[in-house]
């Protein structure tokens, strides 16, 4: 029987692997007063409907809703349920809409940032958050998880801490890393270099890296390539529909999300890849056409052999996702590019100091 590892590379040989889009937002939009997490006990239908749509879009890869369920950070969310609870009910419904599906597809063990960046917080110690993120990590092993998905990084300590525990805990489970950009080309939302970064979790032997959320598709491109100058492995790259505007909607349509990942996936950079805040089944769907011809890159393309490619079909312009917000969101100026595949690597600015999260953004 084939390892979870052999299978992504048995498939990466055919095409680039889809995940799901958006849980959070599609859950409960920009609200602030519901945790998604939640509703995989209070309302499991919404959940389990999220789930199908994903799936008939043509996802392989299904995340749990449990970005939030850290004991830590679910206290701070001021859900009354335990960690294991929201967990096992989270599982329940991605394993159910699995088995109903019929099809081979991979459940992804959510892990988020928790509430601090711990290389800076005053008031949370080493401790606290280990303890914490083992709760989660235990519970994600027992309910049956076939990958561990480190996303939304920030602080790459956090990271590193609840890798430590993926490997003792499920030393067989391999591990996806995901961190947030800055609008600085070539620098995570910390400062960090994307080379820093590589080097960090490339320990870990990671099943991918990459980045997710962040400031839209354009930006997260540039960085994918940069990215593939530092490692040999499969990079991951799930972007945000871009920074939403006063009335919550989302400006990055499903084509315009598609058609700029065409040129990563004809330039072979592209792995896994999927949707973060904003995105919805219909990104997934026009993703799923986009990468059918496309094989997934698990080698750096170091003089990178042409791909013979058949026709896409053009991808229909549909009308910027709107969510439900309750505060108007203001608009960000977008992502700089980072430098070209081409030019020697710029030096990076001077690492920034780390700040502290106070509540991380789900996807």
């Amino acid at each position: 029987m084939s390892t979870i590892r052999e299978r992504f590379a048995e498939l990466l040989q055919r095409h680039i692997i889809v995940k799901d889009a958006a849980i959070g937002t599609t859950l409960v939009g920009n609200r602030r007063d519901v945790a998604p997490d939640s509703l995989s006990l209070s309302d499991p239908e919404k959940v389990m409907a999220m789930y199908e749509a994903s799936i008939k879009a043509g996802a392989t890869i299904l995340t749990s809703n449990t970005f939030l369920s850290d004991p830590l950070m679910l206290k701070s969310c001021g859900v009354e349920q335990g960690c294991e609870e929201v967990v096992s009910a989270s599982l329940r419904i991605a394993h159910e809409a699995r088995e109903k599906s019929g099809k081979e597809l991979f459940i992804a063990g959510s892990i988020g940032p928790s509430t601090r960046n711990i290389t800076l917080a005053i008031d949370l110690t080493e401790d606290e958050l280990r303890a914490s993120y083992r709760t989660l990590i235990e519970s994600l092993a027992k309910g049956g998880v076939d990958l561990f998905l480190i996303e939304s990084i920030t602080d790459i300590r956090n990271a590193e801490i609840a890798a430590e525990l993926c490997t003792e805990l499920a030393p067989d489970t391999p591990i996806i890393f995901s961190a947030t950009l800055s609008k600085i080309g070539g620098l995570l939302i910390s400062g960090r270099s994307v080379e820093k970064y590589v080097e960090d979790v490339s320990k870990f032997n990671p099943l991918a890296i990459g980045f997710n959320c962040s400031h839209g598709v354009k930006g997260m491109v540039d960085n994918i390539e940069l990215l593939t100058r530092f490692t040999t492995l499969p990079t991951y790259c799930a972007p945000s529909a871009g920074i939403p505007d006063a009335k919550g909607r989302y400006p990055e349509t499903a084509k315009k999300h598609t058609e700029t990942l065409r040129t990563a996936a004809e330039k072979g950079i592209l792995s896994i890849v999927g949707g973060c805040c904003g995105t919805s089944d219909k990104h997934i769907a026009a993703l799923q056409q986009l990468v059918q011809p496309y094989p997934g890159c698990f080698v750096a393309p170091k003089g990178q052999k042409q791909i013979t490619v058949a026709a896409v079909p053009e991808i229909q312009e549909e009308e910027p996702v709107a969510v439900v917000t309750e505060a108007p969101v203001v608009a960000e100026a977008p992502a700089q590019p980072a430098p070209a595949a081409t030019e020697a690597p710029k030096a990076a600015p001077a690492p920034v100091k780390e700040s502290t999260v106070e509540t991380p953004k789900q996807d």
